[in-house]
């Protein structure tokens, strides 16, 4: 983005604004990489769905096998009720013959089918069995992992009290102290510190960029002297100022000289 029509030496005195900006935001940085740090429990939350998700499967094949279970004993006690009905027919009640068949080709059914659900009620038994017994493991894990994590969070929402109160204060300390800078000079520390991170802003006291330390130029020195434009690295694209030793005479006569003090700064895209 070019400044055009734009006084940038207006802007030098905002600098160490800035600069006590970012003190905060470092700050800032700092609690939080220290919040995040701490256990808050996350690791032993995801132990604990993932043992809720074991029980809760294990629950749902003991509801169907029990449920097979219940309609196959209903059976059997229906299929047993009409055996003993069809025996007393055939042997008390004196059937025809037509009827007496009749009555023994359904009891010949009726206990082959009794049979495959003996057969199958046993199956159910010992399907039924192991799972009850993981289906306890897993809640005895379930419960100490919920008494573990009820802990852990207690233990962190201990730690985290201090830091969680600094931060809502510098928080809303930092909202008070930007709405004192320069909203294009923010508005440049903001674009800097999302491309690159920290620091957006460095003090300036001898040859070297504060935030790079590579050397800066002798042009990138005079700038920051006489203090008519705020000043980028070349390398690092961080904002400079000067804070060093105050030589501006000297360096405004070798800009006049070289005609470069009505130079218009460009900043980057």
């Amino acid at each position: 983005m070019r400044i055009q029509d734009v006084d940038e030496s207006t802007l030098i005195d905002e600098l160490p604004k800035l600069h006590e900006l970012q003190v905060v935001d470092l700050r800032l940085g700092e609690l939080l990489e220290l919040r995040a740090q701490l256990d808050d429990g996350s690791h032993k939350q995801a132990e604990l769905t993932k043992a809720e998700g074991r029980l809760a499967q294990i629950n749902s094949q003991l509801h169907e096998l029990r449920g097979r279970q219940i309609d196959r004993r209903l059976e059997r006690d229906s299929l047993q009720e009409r055996r003993e009905r069809n025996q007393h027919r055939l042997w008390q009640e004196m059937p025809s013959q037509q009827e007496a068949e009749a009555l023994q080709l359904d009891l010949q059914s009726t206990a082959s089918r009794l049979d495959a659900i003996a057969i199958e009620l046993l199956d159910l038994d010992n399907r039924i069995e192991p799972l009850e017994h993981q289906a306890e493991d897993e809640q005895r894990t379930v419960s100490e992992l919920q008494a573990e994590l009820a802990e852990v969070k207690g233990k962190f929402a201990e730690e985290v009290k201090d830091i969680d109160v600094e931060l809502r204060e510098r928080n809303a300390g930092r909202q008070d102290h930007a709405a004192t800078v320069d909203r294009d000079l923010l508005r440049r520390y903001e674009m800097i510190r999302s491309r690159r991170g920290d620091p957006g802003v460095v003090k300036v006291t001898d040859e070297v960029c504060g935030a790079c330390h590579t050397q800066l130029t002798s042009y990138m020195l005079r700038q920051l002297q006489v203090r008519q434009r705020v000043m980028q690295c070349e390398n690092c694209n961080t904002i400079l100022y000067w804070a060093g030793e105050a030589r501006p005479q000297r360096w405004m006569d070798e800009l006049r000289e070289h005609g470069e003090v009505a130079d218009v700064f460009d900043d980057e895209e």
